[in-house]
């Protein structure tokens, strides 16, 4: 059976012990950590200027903003990018739909998960991981 799959940035390959990625996620994750620290420097900032002009509905903005931004934070820091995947580190293997879009979750031993998005061929990917 065929065990390469084509993503819309890359490929998915599944070898006799390891599971081989080809995308752009460590880019991805880069882009998301930036726009999280972003978030977080754009609501302190409006929690310090609370703190100097103490106006009423600066100070809720800027909580929101800096809790969206921690969460972020912590969402990224239980996500992996690493490009190969022992078959013995992975946990479990799941192909679900978000949205449009056929997303490939990957759970590793140390509760990190490691997504696949961009499937071209998720019926086949399906198909393949039922008879693994």
């Amino acid at each position: 059976m065929n065990n390469t799959f084509e993503l819309k940035k890359g490929k998915l390959v599944f070898e006799a012990d390891k599971i081989v990625i080809t995308d752009n996620a460590k880019y991805e994750k880069r882009y998301r950590l930036f726009s999280a620290s972003l978030l977080l420097l754009l609501g302190l900032s409006f929690l310090i200027k609370f703190g100097i002009t103490h106006k009423e509905s600066t100070p809720t903005f800027g909580l929101l903003m800096s809790a969206a931004g921690l969460v972020n934070f912590a969402f990224e820091y239980f996500k992996s990018v690493q490009s190969e995947i022992s078959y013995k580190d992975v946990k479990s293997i799941k192909l679900n739909k978000i949205f449009f879009s056929e997303v490939l979750f990957i759970r590793l031993q140390n509760n990190k998960t490691r997504r696949v998005n961009g499937i071209y061929n998720a019926e086949r990917l399906a198909e393949y991981i039922q008879n693994m």
